[in-house]
């Protein structure tokens, strides 16, 4: 349950506006208050750190630590959380880092609402650009920055933020951070050597890519594992009967080594190759899953209407979060349609970077 539902609850058992006023004649102790939350949250007992936060917020607005604890009450203990908890989470993520700055837990969690609940990519490349004034030698801003970038299609931007994670004064990279900095950097290059018409862009309403999302929109995306076994199994089963039928004289243990051998190199053959082939019949998976960002992104919508029911557009979207579908679902009744001349807008990133420069 969040602090919002608790709220209401107590709201609806009291029949009161506000359930825990602050008494105007009584003097409140913020730190005293403060330990009870700690006590509560020592307990698990949610109902009691919401009334608590509540009330050192009341009495003490720039408290940091209570807007922290409020962030956390905020989204349910189970399940996913939906439009209105993210945004009330986000609020206090807000409130929590303009107090204490250094809070990295809350920076983490509102770049993680930004991005894959409510889909704000613009907004997030300015929070983690924020963070990245704040700490400018951690590597966490860049990362998110990059695999940002890549999302909305600027791989030559997101190439020279790359860079940056090995300059100079960087703090050095967790293992996690490092294989997906090797992932990010996989992609970016790939990017790099296709042809720019192959790069889908939403925002150009004749772009090749929409065409292959008419030609796909009624399909399903395609599934790596389906697709390994239509490639390699029946490879897999021709090279075990051909095997048997051979007669080896001799030792058996060689024969059967050598065919266990072959099968292993055809399974690893075939895993590669069904990467490949999914990945390139999913290119109009790609395109409706960029092109679902820059609506969500701009608030925009870019994506035909008429193709929304079919089953590559649905398939899709049940793979978002409950968010996510939420403000998309307002976005397209919203319909405003995006400008034609419309650009992801990309803050300046590289304002510490020179000071990696002048040092």
């Amino acid at each position: 349950m969040s602090c919002l539902e608790v709220k209401e609850r107590n709201c609806r058992a009291g029949g009161i506006e506000n359930p825990c006023p602050l008494g105007e004649a009584m003097a409140v102790d913020v730190e005293d208050l403060w330990l009870q939350a700690l006590d509560a949250q020592d307990e698990d007992d949610r109902d009691e750190m919401c009334r608590l936060s509540d009330e050192i917020i009341d009495a003490d607005p720039d408290h940091a630590e209570a807007w922290w604890m409020r962030a956390n009450l905020e989204l349910p203990q189970h399940g996913e959380p939906n439009l209105r908890e993210v945004s009330r989470c986000l609020r206090a993520c807000r409130k929590s880092i303009e107090y204490d700055p250094e809070n990295r837990p809350a920076w983490w969690r509102g770049g993680q609402i930004l991005v894959q609940e409510l889909g704000m990519l613009e907004e997030a490349l300015v929070w983690w650009q924020l963070r990245r004034e704040v700490s400018p030698t951690d590597p966490e801003p860049l990362i998110e920055q990059v695999a940002i970038l890549a999302d909305l299609g600027q791989y030559a931007i997101s190439a020279e933020r790359l860079n940056q994670l090995w300059a100079e004064g960087m703090d050095a990279m967790a293992h996690s951070q490092l294989m997906r900095t090797a992932r990010l950097h996989e992609t970016v290059k790939k990017a790099a050597e296709r042809e720019k018409t192959l790069i889908f862009r939403p925002w150009e309403k004749d772009h090749p890519g929409w065409k292959d999302i008419e030609f796909q929109r009624k399909k399903k995306p395609a599934n790596e594992q389906l697709t390994f076994l239509m490639l390699a199994g029946p490879i897999v089963m021709a090279e075990v009967f051909l095997w048997n039928s051979f007669e080896f004289s001799g030792s058996t243990w060689i024969p059967m080594i050598s065919g266990f051998l072959l099968v292993v190199g055809t399974v690893l053959i075939g895993v590669k190759w069904s990467k490949t082939l999914t990945r390139r019949l999913n290119r109009p998976a790609y395109n409706v899953i960029r092109a679902t960002d820059v609506e969500m992104s701009s608030g925009k919508t870019c994506f035909p209407n008429d193709w929304r029911p079919l089953k590559l557009y649905q398939a899709l979207l049940k793979y978002r979060t409950t968010a996510f579908q939420e403000r998309l679902e307002k976005v397209v009744e919203a319909g405003e349609p995006l400008p034609q001349k419309w650009k992801p807008n990309i803050p300046d990133m590289t304002t510490v970077d020179l000071i990696f420069e002048e040092e």
